[in-house]
């Protein structure tokens, strides 16, 4: 690679086991440098549509190594004597959907992602001005 070029985006395609099914759902992580703090899980459906749940970067951190999250996304990492499973729990007041992810391909994921934009210094590369322009603008249409 040419050393002027900068990556500024990870994918990963992996599958995830649904609770309660047998064919596995295929799903799309993907990380933005210019949205640094955010994760989007994409999960693809029989239709060939995605249904897309934006995940916090420090969440997934966080729920690798523990239970975490509240609301709508929770994260529970656990062994199942056999594998090492991320278990996705994404919702709403109508119900939620448990996804199960190999630990290790996650945590790759996110060390793909720590190339591109380190843990911690996320907000070192937001222009603030440039998003409250951004937002000023959107309200007034």
């Amino acid at each position: 690679m040419n050393e002027n070029t900068k990556i500024d985006s990870v994918h990963q395609d992996m599958f995830a086991v649904l609770h309660g099914q047998e064919t596995p759902l295929l799903t799309r992580w993907t990380y933005r440098a210019d949205d640094p703090f955010a994760v989007m899980m994409s999960i693809a459906r029989p239709s060939g549509r995605w249904i897309e749940w934006l995940i916090s970067r420090d969440l997934i951190v966080d729920g690798l190594c523990a239970p975490a999250g509240i609301g709508d996304v929770r994260l529970t990492p656990f062994t199942d004597g056999e594998f090492d499973v991320l278990e996705v729990k994404i919702g709403d007041d109508e119900g939620f959907a448990s996804l199960e992810f190999d630990r290790t391909l996650i945590q790759r994921f996110l060390d793909a992602t720590c190339e591109i934009i380190p843990l911690g210094v996320e907000s070192s590369v937001i222009d603030v001005e440039a998003e409250i322009v951004k937002i000023t603008n959107s309200c007034a249409n």
